[in-house]
């Protein structure tokens, strides 16, 4: 489920940027820009998919948003990005050489190291980085299947399928408040990964009241969600990325 597109408003959709897309150059500057050496990236995102915010989050994070440029897609009607992931899912970042990386874990790890692993550090907090990105990620898929699957018929079988999704809602939450040393280190990639996902679960599931009984949980992602990198995947045009282009209209899922 991670090519849930649930888009929403912010792109900037003008005749030059869709150019640039089309021509594979984003500014004037970018042959400059290659003679020095220096990459640049088109990343392929849906504006609610929490994993496309994850990655807005941590290029934002790593100072790298002058060498990207953003595409605005709703995979579930453009097949324009099977072209460069046989998935059609986001995120998708094309590289300079086009090539594609995908999904939101191994585009991450690529990120952290033009900026020198930054986001992922060095052992003994690795695994801990990486074990809480997963628990991020895993967060963020049963939401958007418990979401997705609540909108079909009511049946038996949807209704276990419901359970199971928020049963892993409710163990993940309550693991992260258990043990919350985790709120007091240095932002890691696994920081980003939980915030995104709280943001998408507070928007898609507010009947779920999560931040009730999780007071501890709830404080560090009120605060953390104020950092000017998860205002800027909320609404990317307040950035610094190279240009924001959305070559068709985004669908609401």
């Amino acid at each position: 489920m991670r090519g849930e597109t649930d888009p929403g408003a912010g792109a900037i959709h003008t005749s030059e940027n869709v150019s640039a897309v089309e021509n594979g150059c984003d500014r004037p500057d970018e042959e400059q820009d290659r003679r020095g050496g220096v990459e640049l990236m088109q990343l392929f995102y849906a504006p609610r998919s929490p994993f496309s915010r994850k990655i807005l989050a941590t290029i934002v994070e790593l100072d790298l948003a002058a060498r990207v440029s953003l595409v605005r897609i709703d995979p579930w009607t453009d097949e324009t990005l099977r072209r460069h992931n046989p998935a059609c899912k986001v995120p998708t970042l094309l590289l300079d050489d086009d090539s594609a990386l995908f999904d939101s874990p191994v585009i991450a790890r690529y990120l952290d190291t033009l900026s020198g692993h930054t986001l992922i550090p060095s052992a003994p907090r690795t695994w801990d980085t990486l074990r809480r990105e997963a628990l991020g990620d895993s967060l963020a898929e049963a939401v958007i299947r418990r979401f997705v699957d609540r909108l079909g018929p009511h049946d038996d079988r949807l209704e276990r399928v419901v359970a199971r999704q928020e049963a892993a809602i409710t163990a993940i939450l309550d693991g992260l408040e258990a043990a919350p040393d985790w709120m007091r280190a240095p932002t890691d990639l696994g920081h980003l990964a939980i915030a995104c996902a709280l943001d998408y679960l507070d928007g898609r599931s507010p009947d779920l009241e999560w931040n009730a009984q999780r007071r501890l949980l709830a404080a560090w992602f009120y605060d953390f969600r104020e950092n000017s990198s998860m205002k800027i995947a909320a609404d990317p045009t307040i950035g610094t990325f190279r240009s924001i282009n959305s070559p068709h209209p985004s669908a609401e899922v």
